[in-house]
């Protein structure tokens, strides 16, 4: 009898335990229900705030836009040209150069790279730039960041001979809700149908160009494979000065551009020092583009350019359009001539070549790599 009554009463805390279980879950499960339509509540109120709020007409909506030349092309002052004379981490030289603003604009531009061939892509940065637009003096930071972004971009791309830079816009948008101004950014081809230079009309031919100066890269790789990176330097100049001519007529098209270098064999200065960089860059030698005045043999100074190339650490200063002489006469080229400006150091570079790191205005100052002192010596 004593034996069951212990049994009872075991079994009678076991029944008030599993209550007191059941008791504690319940409640719980009541109050996260609770929880949950609190929630739901605040989360439908807060909607309904929002779509109140872009119900509002904004205080001010309004549209600026920049539609001005990114990039002041390197016009030579010289039409007669008279002078008788694996991807390294250079493809990104000016790109490190920028300050976090500006390295934003130019990742947009290098992640969409192969939507600007379209001619009429569209980079929407959104509200990406609202902070510096909202600062006192933000649209000149912001011009600038955006004008120093598009001249690191083309100075390390040298392959976007389809674009007119005169047709590329920069449009900033920004509208007004309860006092706070919102900014937004894009890049385009604002009010023009597209962006292509004069020399293209759609895609397509900008592929079939594009394929036509991948094959001539392909063609140099494939017969300097075996050569060594001064062997390579040597032919794509030598090559370069037999195949372009220098451009004297002002009414020519793309003789800034390796397009006019490589696929019309005419070019300016920056079209031979884009050229030369667009093969380096294929050969993988690491090759910058670089501009500044130079004085020529009359005495007179121009707006020029040229290229630093690197052999064994060292940088070297090679300026193919002034090794491409106009011959008086006709006649051949020496190699004196042919070689004058090829792997200089900064003694003899620097008595009629100056850099000027400002490359258009309202963009940063750009740094040059450092010439050695003395030429190369193979």
């Amino acid at each position: 009898m004593r034996r069951n009554k212990i049994v009872t009463a075991i079994f009678i805390i076991l029944i008030i335990g599993i209550l007191a279980v059941l008791g504690v879950l319940l409640s719980g499960l009541l109050l996260n229900t609770e929880q949950t339509n609190n929630n739901n509540t605040n989360i439908e109120n807060l909607e309904t705030n929002i779509q109140a709020d872009n119900n509002i007409e904004p205080t001010v909506n309004n549209q600026e836009e920049v539609n001005t030349p990114i990039l002041d092309p390197i016009i030579d002052e010289n039409p007669n040209n008279e002078q008788e004379t694996e991807e390294s981490i250079v493809s990104s030289y000016y790109y490190n150069q920028l300050n976090s603003n500006a390295k934003k604009i130019y990742d947009g531009l290098k992640t969409n790279k192969q939507n600007l061939i379209s001619g009429n892509y569209v980079i929407d940065y959104d509200t990406e730039f609202n902070t510096v637009l909202n600062t006192e003096g933000g649209m000149e930071t912001f011009s600038q960041d955006f004008q120093s972004a598009w001249n690191a971009f083309s100075y390390d791309n040298v392959d976007l001979f389809y674009i007119d830079v005169t047709k590329v816009t920069l449009t900033s948008n920004y509208y007004d809700i309860g006092g706070i101004r919102t900014y937004t950014v894009s890049i385009g081809p604002g009010e023009n149908s597209n962006y292509f230079s004069s020399s293209f009309n759609n895609q397509s031919q900008v592929e079939d160009a594009i394929s036509y100066l991948e094959n001539i890269k392909e063609q140099m790789i494939e017969q300097t494979s075996n050569d060594d990176v001064y062997t390579k330097i040597a032919k794509v100049h030598n090559w370069l000065i037999y195949f372009i001519s220098y451009e004297e007529s002002e009414t020519s098209k793309d003789e800034h551009t390796i397009y006019g270098a490589l696929r019309n064999g005419k070019a300016v200065c920056e079209g031979y020092a884009r050229a030369f960089k667009y093969l380096m860059d294929g050969l993988n030698v690491p090759c910058v583009l670089v501009s500044g005045t130079a004085l020529n043999s009359q005495g007179e100074t121009e707006t020029h350019a040229w290229n630093y190339v690197q052999i064994n650490n060292n940088w070297y200063a090679v300026d193919v359009t002034w090794d491409d002489p106009v011959v008086i006469g006709g006649g051949e080229q020496t190699n004196d001539m042919k070689y004058r400006y090829f792997l200089k150091g900064s003694d003899n570079f620097f008595t009629d070549h100056t850099e000027d790191g400002v490359i258009s205005e309202l963009s940063m100052k750009f740094k040059f790599p450092t010439l050695a002192t003395q030429d190369y010596s193979n």
